[in-house]
């Protein structure tokens, strides 16, 4: 299941906060971007580690 797919996924059950590496919000579609500003959902951007 792509990073895109899982988000929706979440943003439909409600969730209204969500943990993400900058680098896979930055690979995410725009769609799924929008959503994610649309619901009010707020992102935790954590660091990748190496």
């Amino acid at each position: 299941m792509t990073e895109d797919k899982k988000i929706e996924q979440m943003i439909a059950y409600g969730y209204k906060e969500i943990t993400i590496s900058k680098e896979k919000y930055e690979k995410l579609r725009t769609e799924t971007k929008n959503l994610i500003k649309l619901n009010d959902v707020k992102l935790n951007i954590i660091e990748e580690e190496k």
